[in-house]
């Protein structure tokens, strides 16, 4: 066991108006390797999962998430291996995962940093794919799209930041429901991989195409479900486009996160249409998490859903790959591997 415990901090306060934090905020602080005490256990960290969420816990979200203060050990979804215990409920060697500190070790006493209990690694399935599509970005796409949009077959279904982590399992599971699924994402190849490679009916590419013409033609008869991860402009142009009882799910406003100022301007139409627009935060359906984690695991298992993951090596390659899930530099879910499973 290494004997300095590498740790990625808030170094300085972030003056971005935007989410997205500035390279100079990560900062890393080497400390002893902490020791368990009764109930608790030492986890190390192998990988570290990129989320908006993270950035959003250092800089805080009013009424919901306190900004954590410089100095502070930065947080996020992780996954690593049990290597010391003294808790009756987990053994050395147990793989698990949640939100905890961005550091190479850490200590539990069984739940994460917000007090939801440590998730096992899913029999069956290795430790990413339980932090991912077992995880909470696939439990955002099911709850999101199944529970919340209700999507029937048949229906037009357009999912916004089609090729990031959550998207693409939407996006997918629409597919799966009997939907024509349009995804709308960011160049040329991520939107040919949609199609080819995740079952999508079309694809948009928003950086070169005028995504409401594009709506227009590929939806003729209107969108019955949208799947959000956007906002802005992007949002804007599905509700130009919303068919009579439109559902539009907001997951997400990765489009305006650091641009704050950006508005909804026609949102009127959910009025003229009889839409709605439901926005939800996952850890609030808990009671939906085990039926949404079989169904996910049998179709993964069945190979009719397809897991998509972008994974940068290297503790240091935290900030430049947390930073870049809002340049759209990843593909499917964005994982920082930090170490090797002993």
């Amino acid at each position: 066991m290494a004997e300095i415990n590498r740790q990625w901090i808030v170094a300085q306060a972030s003056t971005s108006a935007g989410m997205c934090l500035e390279a100079e905020v990560f900062g890393v602080r080497e400390v002893p390797i902490p020791e368990p005490g009764p109930g608790q256990v030492l986890i190390r960290n192998l990988m570290f999962a990129c989320e908006p969420l993270v950035h959003a816990w250092v800089k805080g979200v009013p009424g919901r998430i306190d900004a954590l203060p410089v100095g502070a050990t930065i947080k996020g979804h992780a996954g690593g291996q049990i290597v010391a215990s003294q808790h009756s409920g987990f053994n050395v060697g147990d793989l698990v995962h949640g939100n905890l500190e961005w550091a190479d070790y850490t200590l539990s006493d069984g739940n994460d940093v917000n007090g939801v209990p440590l998730s096992p690694r899913v029999e069956g399935f290795d430790l990413s794919t339980s932090m991912i599509t077992l995880g909470m970005t696939g439990l955002c796409a099911y709850i999101g799209l199944l529970d919340i949009g209700s999507p029937k077959p048949g229906d037009i279904v357009v999912v916004s930041a089609a090729a990031g982590g959550i998207g693409n399992i939407a996006g997918q599971l629409a597919g799966l429901a009997g939907c024509e699924v349009i995804g709308i994402a960011g160049g040329e190849n991520k939107c040919q991989r949609l199609v080819s490679e995740l079952g999508f009916t079309a694809a948009i590419d928003y950086k070169s195409s005028d995504v409401t013409v594009e709506l227009g033609r590929l939806a003729p008869g209107g969108v019955n479900v949208m799947f959000d991860n956007v906002g802005g402009t992007v949002l804007d142009a599905v509700l130009l486009n919303l068919a009579s009882w439109g559902r539009v799910v907001v997951c997400g406003g990765i489009g305006s996160y650091d641009n704050p100022q950006m508005g909804v301007y026609n949102h009127i139409l959910l009025a003229q249409r009889n839409g709605s627009m439901h926005g939800f935060w996952y850890s609030d359906y808990q009671q939906n998490f085990a039926r949404a984690t079989q169904r996910l695991g049998q179709w993964l298992k069945e190979g009719k859903l397809q897991e998509v993951v972008d994974v940068a090596h290297g503790f240091e390659q935290v900030p430049e790959a947390s930073r870049g899930i809002f340049s759209g530099a990843n593909m499917g879910k964005q994982l920082v591997q930090i170490a090797d499973l002993s």
